[in-house]
Order: C-alpha cells, then sequence, then structure tokens
C-alpha cells in the first residue's frame, strides 16, 4: 500500500542519515535517535491507517487503488439519474455500486495498459487535430445553447460570456472535450491494439448467414410491421416472408382544407357504424336505456350519404389522377410520373424510393385501400385504378414480385462477413480487457462508499 511505501522511504533516508555519520563518534546516540524517530512514524501509520483505508474503495494490481471520491462521485450521478425518473437508488444501491466499481477498475487497467504500451503519447500532428476538432464541437455547442442561457437582450459578446459560464456549470468546457477527444483516441488505439489482426474465416462468415436468416425469419414471421420497418429504414433483409410484392405509387393528395373535411367524415361514418352494430347486435345495457334506438334504415340512409360526401372528396383529386394514368398509357416511366406528381416523401426517400413498398394481402402497415388497390393489379409493370385513400387518391404501380424464403447467400455475403467480423472484434477484445482486469486480481469495498 502507499502508505507502507512512504513509511520504508523515510526509514531509508534515516538509514541513510546514519550511514553517512559512521564516522562521528556518536553513531550510536544517532542510531537510537533514528530507531525512536522510526518508532514514532510507525506509530503515526498505526493511528491514520483505519482512515487511510477507509478512503479506498477497490485495489488492483501492483498498487493500483480506486479512491472513495471518485466511486461517490459516480453513485451520485445514478443516484440523480434515478431520482429524475421518480425512483429510488436504494432498492439497486449493492449492485449500482459493484458495477461502478468494476467500471473505474476496468477504466483504471486500460488506462494503464495504454501507458504502458505508449499509446498514450499524442504526436503534436494528432494532438493539433484533437484540439482543433474538440473546440470546432465546443463553439457548436456555444451556438446551440445561447438561446436557452443567454439574457434575450444581452449583445453577442455578452451573450457568450453567459453561455459559456453556464456551459461549464455543467462541466462543459473546451478543455474538457479535448480531454474528452484525447482520452477517446487512446481507447481507440488499445482497441486496434488488440483486434487490427482479428479476421473471419469462410465457414464463420457462412455461420453468420445462417444466423440472419434465422433472424429474421423469427422476427418477420406474420409481423409485417416489424417486416416493414426494417425494409424501409434500409436494414439487409435476408429471409422474406410468403405473399408479398413491392409497389410503388403516386399520391394525389388532399390539401388541409380537404383533410379536415375527410377526418370529419371519416368520425362521422365510424360512428355511425358502431350505431348500426348497436342496433344489429343489441346487449343488455342498450335495451335498457331510455332512449330509443333510431331505425336501421335511419342509420343506413346517413351512412350512405356520408360515404358519398367522401367519394365527392376523392372525386375533386380525380382529374389529376386520371392525368398520372394517361401520362403512363402513353409510355411516360413511372418513376418520372412519381417526380412530376407525387406527393408521398417515402417514393423520393431511400431505399424506399428506389426498393418501393413490400405489401401483401394480409399487410397492416399501410391504408387498408392501399393493400387492396396494391394487390388488385394483375401483372408486374402495371398500375392500378384510381384508389381513393385516406390521405387522398394513389395511383399504385406494381414493381416486383419478392422471393419468400431465405436470400441467396451472395446477395448478402458482404452483411454476413462484416458482422462475422465485428462480433469477432468485440469477443477478442472483451476477452483480453477480461483477462487483464483477472491478472490484476481486483478487491472491491463497495460497503466504504
Amino acid at each position: 500500500m502507499n502508505l507502507k511505501k512512504l513509511l520504508c522511504m523515510a526509514i531509508a533516508m534515516l538509514l541513510a542519515l546514519s550511514a553517512a555519520a559512521l564516522a562521528e563518534d556518536d553513531l550510536q546516540a544517532q542510531l537510537d535517535a533514528a530507531n525512536a524517530r522510526i518508532a514514532e512514524l510507525e506509530a503515526e501509520v498505526e493511528l491514520y491507517k483505519p482512515y487511510y483505508e477507509s478512503q479506498i474503495v477497490a485495489e488492483y494490481g501492483e498498487g493500483g487503488i480506486i479512491w472513495k471520491e471518485a466511486a461517490d462521485e459516480e453513485f451520485q450521478a445514478a443516484a440523480d439519474a434515478y431520482a429524475q425518473y421518480g425512483l429510488s437508488i436504494d432498492d439497486f444501491a449493492a449492485d449500482i455500486k459493484q458495477d461502478i466499481l468494476e467500471t473505474l477498475v476496468r477504466d483504471a487497467i486500460l488506462d494503464e495498459k495504454a501507458a504502458e504500451l505508449g499509446l498514450d503519447i499524442l504526436d503534436d500532428d494528432t494532438l493539433a487535430e484533437l484540439t482543433a476538432e474538440a473546440e470546432a464541437n465546443y463553439e457548436t455547442y456555444v451556438d446551440t445553447y445561447r438561446d436557452y442561457f443567454a439574457d434575450e437582450d444581452a449583445d453577442d459578446e455578452t451573450a457568450r460570456e453567459q453561455t459559456i459560464a453556464a456551459l461549464a456549470q455543467y462541466g462543459l468546457t473546451a478543455e474538457a472535450l479535448v480531454d474528452q477527444m484525447v482520452t477517446g483516441y487512446v481507447d481507440e488505439q488499445l482497441h486496434a491494439y488488440v483486434t487490427d489482426s482479428v479476421t473471419v474465416s469462410d465457414e464463420e462468415i457462412r455461420a453468420e448467414y445462417d444466423a440472419m436468416v434465422a433472424d429474421d425469419e423469427a422476427n418477420y414471421s406474420g409481423n409485417d410491421y416489424s417486416y416493414n420497418s426494417a425494409r424501409n429504414s434500409g436494414a439487409t433483409i435476408s429471409w422474406n416472408p410468403e405473399g408479398y410484392r413491392t409497389v410503388k405509387h403516386v399520391l394525389i393528395k388532399f390539401d388541409d382544407d380537404q383533410a379536415a373535411r375527410y377526418s370529419e367524415l371519416s368520425s362521422t361514418l365510424n360512428s355511425l357504424k358502431d350505431e348500426k352494430d348497436a342496433v344489429e347486435n343489441p346487449d343488455a345495457e342498450a335495451e335498457d336505456a331510455e332512449t330509443e334506438p333510431r331505425s336501421l334504415d335511419e342509420i343506413e340512409a346517413d351512412i350512405a350519404r356520408v360515404t358519398a360526401e367522401i367519394e365527392e372528396l376523392h372525386t375533386e383529386l380525380l382529374p389529376q389522377a386520371q392525368q398520372v394514368i394517361d401520362e403512363f398509357e402513353a409510355g411516360a416511366d413511372f418513376d418520372s410520373l412519381i417526380e412530376k406528381y407525387g406527393q408521398d416523401p417515402g417514393m423520393n426517400n431511400e431505399p424506399t424510393a428506389t426498393n418501393g413498398y413490400a405489401v401483401s394481402a394480409d399487410s397492416t402497415t399501410w391504408d387498408p385501400a392501399f393493400t387492396e388497390g396494391a394487390m388488385s393489379i394483375a401483372e408486374v409493370g402495371q398500375i392500378s385504378a384510381p384508389v381513393y385513400g385516406m390521405n387522398g387518391i394513389h395511383i399504385i404501380y406494381y414493381l416486383a414480385d419478392i422471393t419468400p424464403g431465405a436470400v441467396p447467400f451472395e446477395d448478402v455475403a458482404e452483411e454476413a462477413e462484416s458482422n462475422a467480423l465485428s462480433e469477432k472484434i468485440d469477443e477478442t477484445y472483451s476477452s483480453q480487457v477480461d483477462a487483464w482486469v483477472e491478472e490484476a486480481a481486483p478487491v472491491y469495498y463497495p460497503d466504504r462508499f
């Protein structure tokens, strides 16, 4: 322990002084004085030893120490985070303390390992580059939070000073960001030192492909929303469910006034359908009601009226929809019609701009009218009749069929290799860190904070 080392140094100095005085006549007296001083120091060590040890919350390796102050700071941050959600940390304190100590020890060991390998020594160019990036990031923070922290009537210089002062209260300074950048860079260098030579075999890539197929089948079977979410986000798909096709569409969208009218009419129509269902399938509570229900004929007449008004709304868009159909039939490329007339952002953003939407007869992701219209098209390359949907009119183009089952290995081999390599790198680094920690044989004292 460090205190023992200090004692040893003191003893060594006293012995050195004694040795230098060997030529003196009062050697014995000096030795007696030295022994007396050593006894005093030993007594002081024993006196302060309990306090000293109480400040140590973990030990590792040859003299490595984690101090209570560092652990207290982390624990308070965790308690504050729990409090933000109205939770008390007390029920989880033991586990959180152990996690904090293990993390602090692990980080300290990695820092020492990086220093041992010389990875924490940055050349001037690298340090300058990291500093410039950190300072640029800091200026972004200052600009972003200026309106939040500065007075409305403050001039530019004052507003900047106020923002900088406020950010500093949260520990956000230019110097802190530089330290973070340097720490992150050193961590990356250590990670590269451990993993740069990692490679994967053909067998490992094939095994990853098999795992991808199995995962996708489990995730997408009978789950239209998950399947479409993955496709539309650009995820690599390794397995496709049965019955899907891809489509594109031109949406002729309701304007704001038409959309408001449609929303009101749809709400009325749903209420009327509920009223009709109640009349056709009365329950005991309905039979006891004081108000006499309307007749089925009256309700159906209102349903027909509202349905006609909704159809009239769509009819207002029909001339433009017909223009899309006419131009397509005259030979226009459908993508050019999307660009010219379409009002669905998904048809202009990748990957759906290229791949289209995946639709099956059982799809729940889309407006039911859109799903029905998409599945009504007889052949690839054809378009639908005008489809009256909740957002306006769709002209839908049948792009392609999706082959069900596992996607051929060759089509996703690059992704499988990347996944396999990433997983192996993570496992390699994690195993090495675990080995370093085990070698350091840490001892934890969570009851000391």
